[in-house]
């Protein structure tokens, strides 16, 4: 009987101590670490830097990077579907899906992006960059 009632506690104890692991793990603080941050802020120098002579590979470079961070927050999947699932870390959603959705028209349209559509997408490229916790 003794035998039974300490298997009993061991695995009493073993899923308590699954468990916690689990909903720590899925509440943890998510966020950039701080070589990822200076990552991001390195990359964005870069993308700006390069707007005026590749404004469309900007564009698509500023896509990358959001997709990027999101990975880095734990999320799987592409940028579209990190984007469902993200939705509630950004200030203006309909905007990050706006440049989103310029960047695979650029990406698979091959269309000629005008300087003012590419320059609006890095703005809001950049706000949901920070709304991540980006500080750029």
């Amino acid at each position: 009987m003794n035998i039974i009632l300490d298997i009993g506690i061991i695995i009493f104890f073993v899923a308590s101590a699954a468990i916690f692991f689990y909903f720590w793990k899925k509440f943890r603080r998510r966020g950039l670490k701080p070589d990822q941050l200076q990552y991001v802020k390195a990359h964005w120098i870069r993308i700006i830097d390069s707007f005026d002579m590749h404004s469309q590979q900007a564009v698509m470079d500023a896509d990358k990077l959001l997709d990027y961070v999101l990975k880095c927050y734990g999320y799987e999947g592409n940028l579209g579907e990190k984007l469902k699932v993200a939705k509630g870390h950004f200030s203006d959603l309909n905007g990050v899906w706006s440049a989103h959705k310029l960047r695979n028209t650029v990406a698979h349209e091959l269309v000629q992006l005008h300087k003012d559509d590419a320059r609006r997408a890095l703005r809001q490229f950049k706000q949901a960059l920070n709304d991540l916790g980006a500080k750029l």
